[in-house]
């Protein structure tokens, strides 16, 4: 009915001048005179009278037409206007930047150098990853909860009807709002982490985020402590093995040493080596002056026969000697030497084993025991003092806008589709 009141209304005031326009109060006075009823009847023949004047019909309706989409729009833009400027949420934003640095990273010289490249530092990038992930993972979330109570904030009056979840929201959707409103952005040129809260209320932003950079500073050395505990196992492990293996080269050395009554074969070896030489150096001498002497002397003469037993004894005890340092039997000396040498160089390399096995067993106890991470923070959880979202300047502009685009778009294919059926 209304729709008829308004298309004969136009119709009276576009082409029927002579009646000035007065259907609205044409139409009051019906109802008092007739009754609805009686109204409806003659607005019906009037109506009757429009669609009898095919061009006025056709003008008239188009009008109508582009009324509707008007008001339709009108009303879009009228309700997501109201949600965004009077229903939806207030939300304060607390903000803190945090560096996660390794008290074990590269000097600064070669971080700058980096930087210059373009490279960063990978060790704080893959931190920082790290971090982003933990604060947003299930975990991170449920120790929150558990201080803060974020499901039932987020079940609750607190958050507008639209943004609000339902009370069997499963924990996948809990979790998702929690990090629609954790903001985590990494500045790779600076190595920063800017971390960033949205709660309705200002001092529960800041508290939040005051704890989960508190969880962040314990669990990024704790992960730490962890991996060097894995680590303190397996070297211990080994130190283990390099001590046994060490004193069983002791044992085998102090044995062959014992077996063959010596302390140093090699040392023995070089005390026969100048025995031979001095006694090679003695017989030559005793057979110049053996030489010399058989020149003038007869071949009985004591002197030279003295000569020739010294001479003699000499061979012998070179020949021996000989015997002992390089002869055939078990006993000889340089396979007393070679072998003693083995287990020496054995000795020695399950030695420096052990001493590596040691210095690296110290080495990971001190890491343990110390904070490997440390977050050095730039600018502390601030307590927000107004809201930050939504902008509502920002939001009326930006759906006047695209309420407007949309507008013009829908008229365009609208006049399309009608010239393409004319």
């Amino acid at each position: 009915m209304i729709k008829k009141i308004i298309q004969v209304s136009w119709y009276e005031k576009e082409y029927k001048t002579e009646e000035k326009h007065r259907t609205l109060r044409k139409n009051f006075a019906r109802i008092k005179k007739h009754g609805f009823k009686g109204m409806r009847e003659r607005l019906d023949k009037d109506y009757a009278k429009l669609e009898s004047d095919y061009v006025a019909k056709s003008r008239i309706f188009a009008k109508y037409s582009v009324m509707k989409v008007r008001l339709f729009f009108l009303f879009v833009f009228l309700i997501v206007t109201a949600y965004y400027l009077g229903i939806k949420s207030e939300l304060y934003e607390s903000k803190t930047a945090l560096i996660v640095r390794s008290m074990t990273q590269s000097s600064a010289v070669s971080s700058l150098g980096l930087s210059l490249l373009g490279m960063g530092n990978s060790s704080q990038l893959q931190d920082s990853m790290i971090v982003q992930e933990y604060l947003r993972s299930l975990d991170m979330y449920k120790q929150v909860d558990a201080k803060f109570a974020l499901t039932k904030h987020y079940k609750s009056d607190a958050i507008d009807f639209i943004e609000r979840l339902p009370q069997d929201a499963s924990q996948e959707d809990i979790l998702k709002m929690y990090n629609k409103h954790l903001m985590i952005f990494y500045d790779e040129s600076s190595g920063i982490l800017h971390i960033s809260f949205l709660h309705v209320e200002p001092q529960k932003a800041q508290d939040i985020l005051k704890f989960l950079v508190k969880q962040v500073d314990y669990q990024i050395n704790e992960f730490n402590r962890r991996r060097a505990k894995k680590e303190l196992k397996f070297v211990q492990s080994e130190f283990k093995k390099a001590k046994i293996k060490m004193d069983q080269a002791a044992k085998q050395l102090e044995a062959y040493q014992n077996k063959h009554l010596l302390l140093d074969p090699t040392a023995e070896a070089t005390s026969k080596s100048g025995i031979i030489a001095e006694l090679e150096a003695q017989l030559s001498a005793k057979k110049l002056e053996y030489a010399t002497k058989k020149r003038y002397l007869n071949d009985d003469n004591f002197e030279l026969i003295s000569l020739k037993n010294q001479i003699k004894e000499i061979k012998i005890s070179i020949e021996n000697a000989k015997k002992r340092l390089t002869g055939t039997g078990k006993g000889k000396l340089n396979k007393v030497v070679f072998a003693y040498e083995q287990l020496k160089m054995q000795m020695e390399f399950a030695t420096e084993v052990y001493k590596n096995a040691l210095l690296q067993l110290e080495t990971t106890k001190i890491e343990v025991a110390k904070n490997d991470k440390t977050l050095s923070i730039v600018s502390k959880p601030n307590l927000p003092d107004g809201y930050t979202y939504p902008n509502k300047p920002r939001v009326f502009i930006t759906i006047f806008i695209l309420t407007l685009l949309m507008y013009g778009i829908f008229t365009m294919l609208m006049s399309i589709i009608r010239d393409h059926k004319e």
